[in-house]
Formats: structure tokens, sequence, C-alpha cells
């Protein structure tokens, strides 16, 4: 049976470099970045994400990126730890990405799942999850 699952979610930390260590916001123009996001949920996931990117800037106006996310905390009342896998981007001020997990542990073993998460600019994130819990 697949269950579905909501979440708030709010960034606690961003940090975010060129390749060559500028910070993203000090080059203008295409660019490539990496970097690293800590990520507060609450809902049917309460938990913390710590989650690493690399994006890519056609322009200063939008990107497309792909991440991975540890996720450890609890999900509808079941603790352990996940890995979402993250494919998106940011345009229009919305940032958007589906994720897939990857792997889990603990009470979460065997999870599987796809999902997604949007975020409009300076607003709190919204996480939604289809999943089955062997």
């Amino acid at each position: 049976m697949t269950t579905h699952a909501t979440a708030g979610a709010e960034m606690k930390s961003w940090d975010e470099h060129t390749w060559d260590g500028k910070r993203y916001d000090e080059v203008t123009g295409p660019k490539q970045t990496t970097g690293a996001m800590t990520v507060a949920y609450s809902g049917a996931l309460e938990a913390v994400g710590d989650m690493r990117f690399v994006m890519s800037y056609p322009d200063d106006d939008s990107c497309v990126s792909t991440a991975y996310e540890v996720v450890t905390g609890t999900l509808d009342g079941r603790k352990g730890t996940f890995v979402l896998h993250h494919t998106g981007g940011y345009r229009d001020g919305v940032a958007d990405a589906t994720v897939t997990v990857v792997s889990a542990t603990d009470a979460l073993t065997g999870l599987t799942g796809t999902g997604r998460i949007t975020w409009a600019q300076g607003e709190p994130g919204r996480f939604e999850l289809d999943y089955h819990l062997p």
C-alpha cells in the first residue's frame, strides 16, 4: 500500500560556491556551483536533512540541479535515516525538485518512494512523498 506524506521544510543553512571557490552570488552570468543545505522538516516527516548539491546556471535567474540528501528523523512514526536523490532546478522565483528514495536504515529499512519538494523564494518549502514501507 502506498502512503502519502506531506511536511513543511525550513532552510536552516545554505552554503554555495562556484567551482573556483567564489560565493555563488558574487559571480554573474553562466556558472557551475556546489553547495550544502540543512533543512528542518515538520509534519508527517519530523526530521533534519543534510544535502549536498551541484548546480548549473545558464543565467542569473535560473539553474538546473542534482543533489543527495541524508534525512534523519521520523516518518509517520517510524525512526530512521533515508537518502533522497533530488533532480530539479530554479526558475521564476521557485525551486522545484523531484525526489527518489535511494536507501534507508533502522525502522525505515525497505522504504521506497518518490515525491517533490517546492520552495518559493522567501517562503517555507513543501515536501510531498508517496512511499511504501514493508
